[in-house]
């Protein structure tokens, strides 16, 4: 299996075991699923898939040289991601907006998945909780390999990450203490400023904050109507949202459209039922043979998001 990976560059990967788990109609899924979820209705240069996500972070913890059950653990991390990834959680609403994790042992007990996943002499309990790998997950605002994929793919589809910032940052990224590490303070600041940024203009911008609540309202009414069920969740956004425009429903046509024809004035006096997670990081940095969090070196104080 060969491509042009828009982060990596020319990647390749030979591994049967792990092809295999690619191949499987449940991890395929995953190329139905946008990234960016309803935003990319809007937007459609935000076309990253949590297939080319969760691939670009297997090949991330494969340079890190991390051990082959988290590389693995990586390249399932996203497999419970609904339909339109994270609208659910504006459906759904909790504090840590990841209503996917719940569906987890759900997803990885499909009986394709489950059949590779055992016959690599693994568990599908091994994949549940991603906490246990170290280099692929960490608590903001630690860099991890699934945040440092998902910042620089979305970055770069948004053009706020440079090919030139990506090579710095795979130049000078390294591994201590089992955690992502930044030997440049410079490359850890300009990584800290992006990715302020991502949070700012997208992630955590109020017309992000409107495009899913909206959405999240439509979704609503297709379950509501019966036009759409959980199940449909569980599927492609494509499916889902061929079930709603085929609705007939005004409200359901009504926010679409606005979200298709996404227009900043709607923003003015908007009130969010939800409001997008906030994300912020704090890289560690190798000096003079110490780790320390870029905060820590700069003398700044840094618990929460800003």
């Amino acid at each position: 299996m060969e491509w042009i990976d828009r982060v990596y560059g020319p990647t390749s990967l030979s591994d049967p075991d792990v092809l295999a788990i690619i191949q499987t109609p449940t991890y395929q899924r995953l190329k139905g699923v946008r990234q960016a979820g309803p935003s990319a209705l809007a937007f459609p240069f935000k076309d990253v898939s949590r297939h080319e996500h969760s691939l670009g972070v297997f090949v991330l913890l494969e340079k890190l040289g991390a051990p082959r059950l988290e590389r693995i653990a990586g390249l399932l991390h996203d497999v419970s991601h609904t339909a339109f990834s994270h609208a659910v959680d504006f459906l759904f609403a909790s504090e840590e907006q990841d209503y996917h994790e719940d569906l987890k042992p759900i997803m990885l007990e499909r009986p394709d998945l489950k059949h590779v996943i055992t016959a690599l002499g693994y568990k599908t309990s091994d994949f549940i909780d991603d906490s246990v790998y170290p280099l692929l997950e960490q608590s903001l605002p630690r860099l991890c390999a699934d945040r440092l994929d998902y910042f620089l793919r979305d970055g770069m589809a948004c053009g706020v990450v440079t090919a030139d910032f990506v090579a710095d940052i795979l130049r000078c990224m390294t591994v201590a203490d089992a955690r992502i590490v930044l030997a440049s303070r410079a490359v850890a600041l300009e990584a800290q400023e992006r990715f302020a940024t991502m949070n700012r203009v997208w992630w955590a911008s109020e017309t992000e904050s409107y495009i899913y609540n909206e959405f999240a309202q439509a979704l609503k009414e297709g379950l509501r109507l019966g036009v759409i069920d959980r199940e449909d969740l569980m599927t492609e956004d494509d499916l889902v949202l061929a079930k709603l425009d085929a609705a007939r429903s005004p409200l359901i046509a009504a926010k679409l459209a606005a979200i298709r024809d996404f227009r900043p004035e709607s923003l003015a006096d908007y009130q969010p039922a939800v409001v997008p997670k906030e994300r912020w990081l704090d890289p560690d940095v190798l000096e003079n043979g110490a780790v320390r969090p870029l905060s820590t070196i700069l003398g700044r104080h840094q618990e929460s998001a800003p």
